[in-house]
């Protein structure tokens, strides 16, 4: 039993971390809003111990700030911070295009194909949104790369409550959709060195509109 304890721990822990990381992207955790840990332990079920570890590891990860004395808060972007993420993103996403270009399945393929489909096809902009984090995180995890993959699926949730604010400015569901088809006729032409230009221009153009739609909400 002892040997299966950290396991479950682990498990736990996961859970409660995963499910913060969510609700702040979604913004149902605001910006600047107080992570109180007795709530947050009665939420869960768990020891408040679990929630300051928890809370401690949120605040590596780029989601909360801990203030001392104060506790903690989701953590607030300001536009440096946005683009200083896209500026990874834009270097780590072309790099993962690259690399799963020559190596794709046609199942793979198949699937990213899928969701691309569903973006044309849907006009709800919260399913819009999914779909689009859904072709992001595919690409990423098709590379096979770990690390990779962890640093990037962070970085991708510090920044989807913002980038989803932006969804709803005309024409961007409409430019994001061209954008993200030209990515895939790329992948599935094997043109690795397009296909990796063709994901960092569109990455680029999304951190623009964004920097643009927070200086016209100021």
């Amino acid at each position: 039993m002892n040997r299966d304890a950290p396991t479950n721990n682990s498990l736990e822990r996961e859970r409660i971390l995963e499910s913060l990381k969510a609700e702040i992207a979604s913004g149902t955790l605001k910006p600047g809003q107080r992570l109180v840990e007795s709530h947050l332990s009665e939420v869960f079920g768990v020891k408040r111990s679990r929630i300051r570890e928890v809370l401690r590891k949120l605040e590596q990860d780029g989601f909360v700030k801990i203030i001392p004395n104060v506790g903690a808060k989701v953590a607030e972007f300001s536009q440096k911070d946005i683009e200083n993420i896209f500026d990874i993103l834009i270097v780590l996403e072309g790099l993962a295009v690259r690399l799963i270009t020559p190596f794709i399945s046609n199942n793979q393929l198949k699937s990213l194909k899928i969701l691309i489909n569903k973006m044309e096809a849907t006009d709800k902009i919260p399913l819009f949104h999914t779909y689009n984090m859904n072709f992001h995180s595919s690409v990423i995890k098709l590379s096979e790369n770990d690390r990779l993959i962890k640093l990037t699926n962070n970085l991708m949730y510090n920044i989807r409550c913002a980038s989803f604010q932006t969804m709803s400015s005309p024409g961007q569901i409409t430019a994001s959709i061209k954008e993200h088809r030209k990515i895939f006729e790329a992948i599935k032409s094997r043109k690795s060195v397009k296909a990796e230009q063709l994901m960092r221009d569109h990455l680029l153009r999304a951190k623009n509109r964004l920097i643009k739609y927070m200086n016209k909400s100021l």
